[in-house]
């Protein structure tokens, strides 16, 4: 089995020596440009990014958002030669976030050879035994990691798919703020996925309350996006971002409560696929554009800096909006949920 090694960077603590970014406060659609192109520059020629080469899904499926959004075939070349990269690395086992964004370089090409390579690898597990391996990391990367394969397989119409969607909310009933490294961006990116790929009903997350962590007693799938919407900060230094634990408190000396640029990643992007709170959905875009650079760096921390990473830049971009919510942001009007197509 492939190594665990979870397809996104530490959220935790800020780096003491580390300067914060003093060039902020981009409008939505220069945030979208800087990103992009810093990207596209930045490229290796093999089609991946300077030391982070396990991570190039996560770019990959920012980029291909980033060319539906603003037309540049920059951005589908770059997407489309990550995508490159991840066939031939990979080995045909790929990483969930691989897998994901093989399916995004397919829908913005045309060319269903990367889906059919994704879908080729969930063909041919043994599902049931994949997903347990999980076990061994880290209870946010497990749901991180089954989340993304979880919308991947959807996407590629994997005969699996199905079975992901339940490991993962079997993953997700085991967080709790002092059992998993990102409780908040666990329940994010499991919304996100969930939202993706099945009805947010009434099915409950622990339906005995016999495995399940305390927090998740009663819990159904419909109640998430108001679960999620209730960790976004709505007042203070970091307004539209998204705390860090349930409990709503720093994880140690050293750490911020809210702030995060993965936090509000992953919980826009719960927002979004579950239609939650479209004020908190613009509210978090555009705490996360303000936290962009002019040079399309992004940092750990929206306002505090931090560490900075290419994926960093590629997870923005997939929560940055379409052009015509780009008018509308200035009107408080709603933005429109834009759902993923399957591609079988």
């Amino acid at each position: 089995m492939k190594r665990l090694l979870l397809a996104i960077c530490t959220v935790g603590m800020l780096l003491a020596a580390s300067v914060a970014n003093t060039a902020m406060a981009l409008p939505i659609g220069e945030a979208i440009e800087a990103i992009g192109d810093r990207l596209v520059n930045e490229q290796s020629l093999d089609g991946a990014w300077p030391g982070e080469a396990d991570f190039t899904g996560s770019i990959v499926a920012g980029l291909a958002n980033a060319y539906e959004i603003t037309g540049k075939a920059a951005y589908r070349t770059a997407a489309q030669l990550g995508g490159d990269y991840i066939v031939g690395a990979a080995g045909g086992n790929f990483y969930g976030d691989e897998a994901y964004g093989l399916a995004r370089v397919s829908a913005i090409t045309g060319d269903s050879s990367y889906a059919n390579a994704a879908k080729s690898f969930y063909d041919s597990l043994d599902t049931f035994a994949y997903i347990a391996g999980f076990r061994s990391t880290d209870r946010s990367n497990a749901v991180f990691c089954v989340a993304q394969h979880t919308v991947g397989a959807d996407m590629v119409g994997a005969a699996n798919a199905g079975i992901w969607r339940e490991g993962l909310i079997q993953y997700l009933s085991k967080i709790a703020d002092d059992e998993a490294l990102y409780p908040v961006m666990s329940l994010g990116v499991a919304t996100w996925a969930l939202a993706e790929t099945g009805p947010m009903d009434e099915t409950r997350v622990d339906p005995f309350g016999l495995v399940g962590e305390a927090y998740w007693e009663g819990v159904a799938l419909s109640d998430l996006a108001g679960l999620l919407g209730s960790h976004q900060a709505d007042s203070g230094a970091y307004a539209g971002s998204f705390y860090h634990r349930f409990d709503h408190t720093a994880a140690g000396p050293g750490y911020e409560a809210s702030g995060y640029t993965e936090d509000a990643v992953f919980g826009i992007l719960g927002l979004i696929a579950s239609s939650g709170s479209t004020g908190g959905i613009l509210a978090g875009r555009i705490a996360l554009a303000s936290g962009v650079a002019s040079t399309g760096i992004v940092y750990e921390h929206t306002w505090s800096g931090g560490a900075s990473y290419y994926t960093y830049g590629g997870e923005v971009l997939q929560v940055i909006p379409e052009p015509v919510s780009l008018l509308l942001l200035g009107t408080g009007m709603l933005l429109l949920r834009r759902k993923r197509n399957k591609l079988a």
